[in-house]
Formats: structure tokens, C-alpha cells, sequence
């Protein structure tokens, strides 16, 4: 359980914006992290969109932790609130039904998921190399920041042209696109990672 006297310590020294404020913030994010992003998972049902209100609820703390008002809220309260009022915005917001979610395919059927990613014929003949290559594969997914991952799956497996991932998610164009481009170099340098420590 989180300590309010704690974090409306750590709110109060974000806020101040001082040399140590940046730290404070850091442990604010590392302490309360785990919490508001259990509360967007919740709300949305999704994990990649869950990260994604959890990057603009901590966003927003910093941006207005000069005006938390410490005698009339509870610092952890306050911030749930946030995170929740994000998620609630972000269900109104986002078609998020249309599209599955990477994770679920993943539960129901991570190598089938990762087979619709990715076509191993060519590069994998032996079946050992095959499942080393897929967990190196969800590995790195797993690796990739949550609009990333989500704009690669969305891209690769269900098929949205990157103006349908704008309109889908609501973003510019260029955003979309560079979601896709960083992704997609993260990926491939990971995996090369992954293949050259095996080597």
C-alpha cells in the first residue's frame, strides 16, 4: 500500500522544481506506476493503451503538480483520478473494440500470433531455431514502447495503412509513422542482438 504522506512529499518536491525535483519525480513514477496502470488496464482492457495513459497521466502530474491542493486531496486519490478520467477519455476517444489487442492474441496463441508477424520459412528451417527465433521475437515486442508495439500490429497484422492507424488512433500522420519506422528498427536491432549473443 502506497504511503499518502510519502508520495505528497514526493508531489510537493516535483512541484517545486528544484535541482532535486527531477528525482522525486522518478520515484513518484517508480512508486505509483504499477497502481495507475492497473487502473487504465482495467478501463481499457488493453495493455499497450493502458502504457499509453499511463505515459499521459505522469505527463500531466508533473505538468500540474504545482497545483495539487494538499489539504483538500489525497495525493494517491489525485492521481488514480487522473489516470482514470484518461482512460475514461480514452474509451471515448478510440474505437479500441475494432482492433485486438497484441497481448490477447498472444494468450490465446503467442507462436500463431508472432507467425502472422512474421513468415520464418525462408530464414528458419530447423523447428529449434524456429522457437528460439519466436521467443527472441515476443521478447523484443515486449521490448518496444506500447505505441510501437501497437502501431506494428496493427500495421503488419491486421492490415492498417498508416492513414488508417492515424485515424484509428487519432494521432498525425507523421506520428503514426514514426511509431512505425522506430519500431520497426528497434525490432530488427534487437533481434540481431539477440542472434549475435546466441552466435
Amino acid at each position: 500500500m502506497l504511503d499518502d504522506k510519502l508520495i505528497k512529499g514526493l508531489l510537493l518536491r516535483t512541484a517545486a522544481r528544484d535541482e532535486g525535483s527531477a528525482q522525486a519525480f522518478e520515484r513518484l513514477y517508480k512508486l505509483c506506476a504499477p497502481l495507475l496502470l492497473g487502473v487504465a488496464k482495467r478501463i481499457v482492457g488493453r495493455q499497450e493503451l493502458a502504457e499509453e495513459i499511463l505515459h499521459d497521466s505522469f505527463t500531466k502530474i508533473w505538468t500540474t503538480a504545482d497545483r495539487f491542493d494538499v489539504l483538500a486531496n489525497q495525493p494517491v486519490a489525485w492521481m488514480v483520478s487522473i489516470a482514470r478520467n484518461r482512460a475514461i477519455d480514452t474509451m471515448a476517444r478510440h474505437d479500441v473494440s475494432r482492433v485486438q489487442s497484441y497481448h490477447d492474441d498472444a494468450l490465446d496463441d503467442p507462436d500463431g500470433a508472432l507467425d502472422q508477424l512474421f513468415d520464418w520459412s525462408e530464414s528458419v528451417d530447423d523447428s529449434e531455431d524456429r522457437r528460439r527465433a519466436s521467443a527472441w521475437m515476443r521478447d523484443c515486442l515486449g521490448r518496444l514502447q506500447g505505441m510501437e508495439r501497437q502501431s506494428l500490429v496493427l500495421a503488419y497484422v491486421q492490415g492498417l495503412s498508416h492513414g488508417e492507424l492515424a485515424a484509428h488512433l487519432r494521432k498525425p500522420l507523421g506520428t503514426v509513422k514514426s511509431w512505425i519506422r522506430r519500431g520497426v528498427a528497434n525490432l530488427r536491432q534487437c533481434v540481431e542482438t539477440c542472434m549475435g549473443t546466441a552466435r
